[in-house]
C-alpha cells in the first residue's frame, strides 16, 4: 500500500489489473481503487459510473472498482526465487519429504529417484544460469543488493506475467545481474520513466529482449529501445500493433525481429523495416497480410522470413522474394494458397519461383530437388506460356506482360534449362485432363460451408480426399463419414470407408457428389464390395 499509485499492478484472485484511480466513489464511503483488468471481460464498465468519468479503459467492460483489501500488491523477486526454488537448510540437510500419489483414502508412497540431486542443483542459486519466474506476482526488486548475492551468475531471466508496473523496477533488477543476456518481460504493462531512459548502461549486456503482450504501441516500443540499443533479438508478439513507422537510428543492431500476431494488414507497414541494416530474420506470422512487394534496396540482409497463417491466396504473391539478395529460407504454412493443390506440388512451385531458396517450411531444398521443381514448373505452365505469346524460337518468344508478372523466373528458367517442347507439356495436359474427375463436395453437417466443385485425379485415395475435405471444411477426419451420390442414379448412396482405395476403384464418375455426413438411420448405405458386384452384374450380366 505504501508504494500504491496510478499505474500500479495488482492481482485479485489470480486476475491481473492496472490501478487507474484511487479515491472515493459517491455515494459510498471510503477509498476505492479503479482498475482496468487485463481480461477485458472481467469488469463491468469503462471507468465511468453514474455519468462520472473516473478513469478510461481500452474496452467497455474492462473497468471495475474494488477495495484495496481485496488486492494483492505482489512480492519482491528475491521472495519469489526463494519460494519457487528449494534452498538448503542452514544445517546443509537436503532431505526431501516422502512423496505420495492418490487421495486421502488410498495413498501410495513413491520413490523419488534423483530428487536429492535436483534439490542440490536448485539449492545452489548462486550457480544458476537460468531462472523462470512466470506468474509469481512479482512487483519489486526487493532490498538493494539482495538479488546480486542470491543469483550472481544469472544469464537468462523469465519474468513474464507478473505485476511489474515500471521500467524503474526492471532497472533495479537488471543492474544486480551483470551477466544477464536474455530478459523476458512479456505480459507486464510497464510505464516508461525519464529515470529509466537515462540508464542505458544498465542493459549493456542484454542481447535478447522479449516483450510479448505488453500492450505496447510501435511508438512506445521505439522509446523503450533507447534503454537497450544494442539488443540483437527482439520479440514483440501480440501487442495489437497496426501501424509501423521507420525506426530511424533505432533497432540498428537487431538481427531477429518477431512481430507475429500484430494485425498489420498491409505489407506497406512491413516495408517500414526494410532499411534495418542487420535484420536477417523476420517473423510476421498471423499479421493478416495478403500482399507482398519488394523494391530495390529493401531488406538487403534478410535471410529468413516467417509468413505462416496469413491470408495469401496465391503462390504468385511470393514472386518478389526472388529479388532479395540474401534470402534462403521461407516459412509459409497455413495460408489459403496451399489449399489449391497438394502440398508437395505447391512446395515445388515456390522452390522454382525463388532462385536462392535453400529451406522451405523446414525442409531442405537439394540440388536435385531444385532441378526437378524447375523442370516441372516449365512443363506445368507451358500451355499458359504458349497461349500468352511464348515460343521455342527465341526471336518469337514474347509472352504477355501478365504472364511475366505471374511467372517472372520463367524466361530465366528457359535460358537455363531450355524451352519446353509443345509435345511434352501438351501430352501431360491432355493426359491430366482425361484423368480428372469433376466432383461436387457438400457438407450438410456444416451449414456455413457452401458446396464446391473440384477437379480431382482418379488416382486420389479416399484418405487423401479426407485430408482435402478437412482443409476445405475444417471438419476433422475422425468426424467425417464420406459417401458419394451418383449423378445418374441419385438414390445410389455409397459409403467411402476404405482409405487405401482410389476414386477410380469405387467407380466414381464425373458429376457425382461427395457428401460429408454423420451416421443416420434410414439411409440406404451400400458396402463398396456389394456395390462393385452390382456394377459388375449391370455390365456383364449375372455370370
Amino acid at each position: 500500500m505504501e508504494s500504491l499509485c496510478i499505474g500500479s499492478r495488482i492481482s485479485v484472485t489470480g486476475d491481473s489489473a492496472t490501478v487507474k484511480y484511487i479515491g472515493t466513489v459517491p455515494p459510498t464511503k471510503g477509498e476505492w481503487l479503479g482498475v482496468e483488468w487485463d481480461d477485458c471481460t472481467r469488469g463491468r464498465h469503462d471507468g465511468t459510473k453514474d455519468g462520472v468519468v473516473y478513469f478510461k479503459c481500452r474496452h467497455e467492460t474492462s473497468g471495475s472498482f474494488i477495495r484495496a483489501t481485496k488486492a494483492n500488491f505482489g512480492v519482491s523477486i528475491c521472495d519469489a526465487i526463494t519460494d519457487r526454488y528449494t534452498l538448503p537448510t542452514e544445517s546443509g540437510d537436503s532431505h526431501i519429504d516422502d512423496m505420495y500419489l492418490g487421495n486421502t483414502k488410498i495413498m501410495k508412497k513413491i520413490e523419488t529417484v534423483g530428487m536429492d540431486q535436483v534439490q542440490k542443483q536448485f539449492g545452489k542459486l548462486n550457480q544458476l544460469k537460468q531462472i523462470i519466474l512466470r506468474d509469481q506476482i512479482i512487483s519489486s526488486a526487493g532490498t538493494v543488493g539482495q538479488l546480486a548475492t542470491l543469483t550472481p551468475s544469472l544469464v537468462e531471466l523469465n519474468l513474464s506475467k507478473n505485476l511489474i508496473s515500471s521500467w524503474d523496477t526492471v532497472c533495479d533488477i537488471v543492474k544486480q545481474l551483470p551477466f544477464l543476456k536474455i530478459l523476458n518481460l512479456s505480459e507486464n504493462i510497464m510505464q516508461v520513466t525519464d529515470k529509466a531512459l537515462s540508464q542505458p548502461e544498465v542493459f549493456a549486456n542484454i542481447d535478447t529482449m522479449v516483450l510479448n503482450k505488453c500492450c505496447l504501441s510501435w511508438e512506445e516500443l521505439l522509446t523503450c529501445t533507447t534503454m537497450w540499443p544494442q539488443v540483437t533479438e527482439l520479440h514483440i508478439e501480440a501487442n495489437n500493433m497496426t501501424h509501423l513507422s521507420p525506426p530511424g537510428d533505432k533497432l540498428n543492431h537487431v538481427k531477429l525481429l518477431h512481430l507475429s500476431g500484430n494485425p498489420l494488414n498491409s505489407w506497406q507497414e512491413v516495408r517500414q523495416l526494410s532499411q534495418l541494416p542487420m535484420l536477417s530474420c523476420l517473423l510476421i506470422k498471423e499479421c493478416e497480410l495478403s500482399d507482398l512487394f519488394i523494391k530495390p534496396g529493401d531488406f538487403k540482409q534478410l535471410k529468413e522470413l516467417f509468413l505462416d497463417r496469413n491470408k495469401y491466396e496465391s503462390v504468385h504473391d511470393l514472386n518478389p522474394l526472388n529479388n532479395l539478395p540474401e534470402f534462403i529460407e521461407l516459412h509459409f504454412r497455413k495460408n489459403p494458397a496451399l489449399n489449391q493443390d497438394r502440398y508437395d506440388a505447391i512446395h515445388d512451385i515456390i522452390v522454382a519461383k525463388i532462385k536462392r531458396l535453400q529451406r522451405l517450411d523446414r525442409l531442405s531444398v537439394t540440388q536435385q530437388g531444385r532441378f526437378t521443381a524447375e523442370m516441372d514448373y516449365l512443363r506445368k505452365y507451358g500451355v499458359e506460356w504458349r497461349e500468352s505469346g511464348g515460343h521455342q524460337d527465341p526471336e518469337r518468344n514474347q509472352p504477355s506482360q501478365e504472364f511475366i508478372e505471374n511467372h517472372p523466373r520463367y524466361m530465366e528458367l528457359i535460358a537455363e534449362h531450355g524451352a519446353p517442347d509443345d509435345k511434352q507439356f501438351m501430352k501431360i495436359s491432355s493426359a491430366l485432363k482425361g484423368n480428372l474427375l469433376e466432383l461436387i463436395i457438400e457438407a450438410p453437417v456444416k451449414p456455413d460451408f457452401k458446396p464446391v466443385t473440384k477437379k480431382l485425379p482418379k488416382s486420389m485415395s479416399i484418405g487423401s480426399l479426407k485430408l482435402l475435405i478437412q482443409k476445405l471444411t475444417k471438419i476433422e477426419i475422425r468426424n467425417q463419414r464420406l459417401v458419394y451420390i451418383s449423378k445418374e442414379n441419385p438414390n445410389l448412396i455409397v459409403t467411402l470407408h476404405r482409405d487405401c482405395e482410389s476414386l477410380d476403384d469405387v467407380s466414381i464418375e464425373p458429376g457425382d457428389v461427395i457428401r460429408v455426413m454423420k451416421p443416420e438411420k434410414g439411409l440406404n448405405y451400400i458396402d463398396i464390395a456389394e456395390h462393385n458386384k452390382t456394377m459388375y452384374r449391370m455390365i456383364y450380366g449375372d455370370k
